[in-house]
Protein backbone atom coordinates (compact mmCIF):
# COMPACT_ATOMS: atom_id res chain seq x y z
CA UNK A 1 0.00 0.00 0.00
CA UNK A 2 1.10 3.37 -0.73
CA UNK A 3 2.62 5.25 2.17
CA UNK A 4 0.07 7.45 4.42
CA UNK A 5 -2.93 6.10 2.54
CA UNK A 6 -3.88 3.78 5.46
CA UNK A 7 -4.70 6.96 7.04
CA UNK A 8 -7.97 7.50 4.41
CA UNK A 9 -9.22 4.27 5.53
CA UNK A 10 -8.77 5.22 9.29
CA UNK A 11 -10.54 8.71 8.58
CA UNK A 12 -13.28 6.91 6.51
CA UNK A 13 -13.52 4.43 9.23
CA UNK A 14 -14.09 7.20 11.81
CA UNK A 15 -16.08 8.62 10.09
CA UNK A 16 -18.55 5.71 9.42
CA UNK A 17 -18.44 5.16 13.10
CA UNK A 18 -19.55 8.28 14.20
CA UNK A 19 -22.13 8.07 11.51
CA UNK A 20 -23.65 5.37 13.17
CA UNK A 21 -23.63 6.68 16.60
CA UNK A 22 -25.38 9.36 14.87
CA UNK A 23 -28.24 7.38 13.28
CA UNK A 24 -28.62 5.27 16.62
CA UNK A 25 -29.32 8.58 18.88
CA UNK A 26 -31.33 10.02 15.91
CA UNK A 27 -33.79 7.05 15.93
CA UNK A 28 -34.09 6.93 19.97
CA UNK A 29 -35.18 10.53 19.69
CA UNK A 30 -37.27 10.06 16.76
CA UNK A 31 -38.97 7.13 18.19
CA UNK A 32 -39.77 9.31 21.40
CA UNK A 33 -41.28 12.17 19.48
CA UNK A 34 -43.11 9.94 17.37
CA UNK A 35 -44.75 7.78 20.52
CA UNK A 36 -45.24 10.57 22.71
CA UNK A 37 -46.53 13.08 19.64
CA UNK A 38 -50.72 14.23 20.57
CA UNK A 39 -51.99 12.16 17.86
CA UNK A 40 -51.29 8.55 19.65
CA UNK A 41 -53.26 9.35 23.05
CA UNK A 42 -56.40 8.10 21.37
CA UNK A 43 -54.94 4.06 20.21
CA UNK A 44 -57.12 2.73 17.98
CA UNK A 45 -58.17 -1.13 18.48
CA UNK A 46 -54.94 -3.08 16.33
CA UNK A 47 -52.82 -1.12 18.85
CA UNK A 48 -54.23 -1.64 21.61
CA UNK A 49 -54.47 -5.93 20.88
CA UNK A 50 -51.00 -5.94 19.26
CA UNK A 51 -49.31 -3.26 22.00
CA UNK A 52 -47.83 -1.64 19.18
CA UNK A 53 -47.93 -1.48 15.56
CA UNK A 54 -45.31 -1.66 12.98
CA UNK A 55 -43.36 1.46 12.21
CA UNK A 56 -40.56 0.45 10.03
CA UNK A 57 -39.29 3.91 9.04
CA UNK A 58 -38.74 3.97 12.67
CA UNK A 59 -36.73 1.27 12.41
CA UNK A 60 -34.47 2.33 9.43
CA UNK A 61 -32.37 4.90 11.33
CA UNK A 62 -31.38 2.15 14.14
CA UNK A 63 -30.42 -0.43 10.87
CA UNK A 64 -28.52 2.39 8.82
CA UNK A 65 -26.87 3.05 12.20
CA UNK A 66 -26.21 -0.43 13.00
CA UNK A 67 -24.54 -1.05 9.11
CA UNK A 68 -22.71 2.37 9.49
CA UNK A 69 -21.22 1.34 12.96
CA UNK A 70 -19.93 -2.19 11.42
CA UNK A 71 -18.48 -0.78 7.99
CA UNK A 72 -16.83 1.99 10.32
CA UNK A 73 -15.14 -1.24 12.40
CA UNK A 74 -13.98 -2.96 9.68
CA UNK A 75 -12.68 0.23 8.05
CA UNK A 76 -11.20 1.10 11.33
CA UNK A 77 -9.13 -2.77 11.63
CA UNK A 78 -8.44 -2.87 8.08
CA UNK A 79 -6.60 0.78 8.56
CA UNK A 80 -4.86 -0.24 11.72
CA UNK A 81 -3.27 -3.85 10.12
CA UNK A 82 -2.05 -1.49 7.07
CA UNK A 83 -0.53 1.43 9.53
CA UNK A 84 0.87 -2.18 11.59
CA UNK A 85 2.35 -2.89 8.04
CA UNK A 86 3.85 -0.02 6.58
CA UNK A 87 7.64 0.02 6.28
Amino acid sequence: MLDGSYRVILVLGGFFVLLGIAFVFWNRREKNKYYNSILLTQRDIKETITHEHERFWLQAWKIGGWISLVVGIVLLIIGVIFWRAAP
